[in-house]
């Protein structure tokens, strides 16, 4: 009788040149739920990327009309070349960004400083700088599950993507002190449903070979 195989799996080297790896959580907010998004808001913080480590947050108020002086279109980063770099080559290529007008008319603002605050499964990131200041909170997050995105389901088309997601019940954002209308609705996200609202965490995009 033959005995069963005893040698164990080899780990596989993934070839491709790595674009960044961090965390990447996302507040996505409507008024009414069949309405465009109201606004659009990022947090990223970076590992390794091409221009370095650091942080940003993003808000993107009425993304998808260009004339709204009301509107914040605002990033506070401790990093601005890899903001920009995060923007231009992946932000913008994101699928609920990609219709918008305003991608090149973000306000920048380095120098920013962060503060995390975790109170069970709530999750506050604040940043500020030159007096301006942003709050991102998840609320209810939920149990951690891991994906493999292929490049051409990714959000660039171009890089494979490696993450842990935890999807969150509800979102807020505030803006200098202005809590931006609207809420998380409930939309498809990768193989189920889940709310427009949640964490990206140890986010890796690779390119796609």
């Amino acid at each position: 009788m033959t005995k069963p195989s005893t040698a164990m799996a080899q780990p596989t080297v993934r070839n491709g040149a790595v674009a960044w790896t961090g965390d990447n959580p996302f507040i996505y907010l409507k008024r009414d739920p069949q309405e465009p998004w109201n606004s659009l808001s990022l947090y990223f913080r970076i590992a390794s990327s091409p221009y370095g480590s650091g942080r940003a947050a993003i808000v993107v108020e009425n993304p998808y009309q260009a004339e709204d002086p009301s509107a914040c279109r605002l990033v506070l980063t401790d990093n601005a070349e890899m903001a920009r770099f995060l923007v231009r080559e992946f932000v913008s290529r994101f699928l609920l960004f990609r219709p918008s007008p305003v991608m090149d008319q973000l306000e920048y603002v380095d120098g920013a400083r962060f503060e995390e605050t975790l109170d069970g499964d709530d999750w506050t990131e604040q940043a500020s700088a030159g007096g301006r200041s942003i709050a991102l909170t998840w609320r209810g997050l939920g149990e951690p599950f891991a994906v493999d995105v292929p490049g051409p389901e990714s959000g660039t088309g171009a890089h494979e993507m490696f993450a842990v997601f935890r999807i969150a019940q509800a979102g807020e954002v505030t803006v200098d002190g202005r809590r931006l209308p609207g809420s998380t609705v409930e939309r498809d996200f990768l193989n189920g449903r889940g709310q427009s609202a949640g964490f990206a965490m140890s986010e890796t995009w690779v390119e796609d070979l």
